[in-house]
């Protein structure tokens, strides 16, 4: 990834991906937002920088914040102003650039209403009410690019001023779509634009990254409980453009220790300083203890026993043990009762009538399942002599391993519908 340092302190990277765990995806590659941030404060008083922002931040960082933080008189006293559009025009600056026509009378009125003129000094002086909208708008029109700070550097500085926690902060947050180059279904040879699929799911994840970055949401031992997303689309998004998502915390309720364990957020995607998409979306974080309850108490009714086939990469995640001796096998479906497996070779008769039968099983995330069966029948391929199906019931399992098989099934486990349909 290139960088590039300012001030021979902080590497500024070209990219700040947001790692997996922020937007609960199992693979990296499938978190796609970066420069994730938190609206950045266009004015902090600098009684309040000095003592809450300053002692709680590294020599590095201070100076990093020096390159976009300067200190100067404001409406109420001093502040320390972000750097990122002209802070004061002087009023013969301000004559020449109305007076060349390249502006109409709305962008005069927009500029009027930002900007005050100060007698005293002669200058028209920028208004704290700024939106990052209006700062962009302003840039164009002032052609200022020196004062334009990039989203990767607003990520770095306002992941440092979160340390500081006596310091004004609204809940609006900001990121970028972001798209692996190497991503096989979002970044195909053929692809012309942005889907909306891909612009809602890391709307979604932006969504989620706010609940564990800015809303005390622990990683483990909860669940997000969506109760809506709607999605809005209003203009086509191209490949060239960067996307930037902005979010705001519409409402929220909190849990016992602080975290957000409800919330409502709208989330805006722009293109070119244009509104582009809009999701909204409602949660409820719940802990896992609870869900499992909730969800308990909605158990799938069925006719039969059901039986599910496991992803390809778990099959062969078995051992059948008697008496110390290990049959090898694969298995080819299971339920919360019994399995099915396949062997080559020795047939699984001879375990037959034998009480003393183990069996071990392993699955990612949700760990072991240890217990006892008994072999019910043996079947001979009718294509092959050497192979054999046979299926177990499962006799004996503790109240842990009974959990992990049924994570194991509700995670991997794809229900075989013919058996139940036909």
């Amino acid at each position: 990834m290139e960088t590039m340092t300012i001030s021979g302190k902080i590497e500024i990277p070209s990219v700040i991906p947001l790692h997996k765990k922020y937007t609960r995806t199992f693979f990296q590659e499938d978190s796609l937002v970066s420069n994730i941030r938190r609206a950045l404060q266009r004015e902090i008083p600098a009684d309040l920088f000095e003592s809450q922002v300053i002692p709680v931040i590294t020599e590095e960082e201070r100076a990093f914040l020096s390159n976009y933080y300067v200190k100067r008189e404001g409406s109420n006293g001093l502040v320390y102003s972000l750097k990122s559009i002209p802070l004061k025009v002087s009023a013969e600056a301000a004559k020449t650039f109305l007076g060349e026509g390249n502006i109409d009378e709305d962008q005069k009125r927009f500029l009027f209403n930002l900007y005050l003129f100060n007698e005293t000094e002669g200058k028209y002086v920028l208004k704290n009410s700024v939106t990052e909208s209006d700062e962009i708008r302003i840039l164009q029109m002032f052609k200022q690019k020196s004062f334009h700070i990039r989203n990767v550097e607003k990520a770095l500085i306002s992941e440092i001023l979160e340390k500081a926690q006596g310091i004004a902060k609204k809940d609006v947050f900001f990121a970028n779509l972001y798209t692996p180059p190497t991503h096989k279904f979002f970044s195909p040879p053929n692809l012309k634009h942005i889907s909306g699929m891909q612009i809602t799911e890391s709307a979604r994840q932006f969504g989620i990254a706010c609940h564990h970055i800015y809303g005390g949401v622990p990683f483990e031992g909860v669940t997000f409980l969506l109760q809506y997303l709607n999605a809005e689309f209003f203009q086509y998004a191209k490949l060239t453009m960067p996307i930037k998502m902005r979010a705001i915390l519409k409402d929220v309720k909190y849990a016992k220790d602080g975290s957000w364990n409800y919330s409502n957020l709208e989330i805006t995607v722009y293109q070119e300083n244009v509104e582009i998409s809009k999701v909204s979306m409602a949660a409820t974080i719940l802990p896992l203890k609870v869900y499992k309850r909730l969800k308990s108490g909605q158990a799938e009714v069925y006719e039969i026993d059901p039986r599910f086939r496991l992803l390809d990469k778990f099959k062969n995640n078995i051992s059948i043990r008697d008496q110390g001796n290990k049959f090898v096998c694969s298995i080819e479906n299971m339920s919360q009762n019994g399995f099915m497996v396949k062997a080559a070779g020795n047939s699984p008769a001879d375990l037959g009538g034998k009480d003393s039968l183990e069996f071990f099983m392993h699955f990612d995330i949700a760990g072991f399942v240890h217990g006892k069966c008994s072999l019910l029948w043996v079947k001979q391929d009718d294509h092959n002599e050497d192979t054999y199906y046979a299926g177990f019931k499962i006799e004996e399992l503790s109240p842990i391993d009974s959990e992990n098989l049924k994570e194991s099934i509700d995670r991997y486990g794809r229900l075989i519908e013919e058996r139940e349909i036909f």
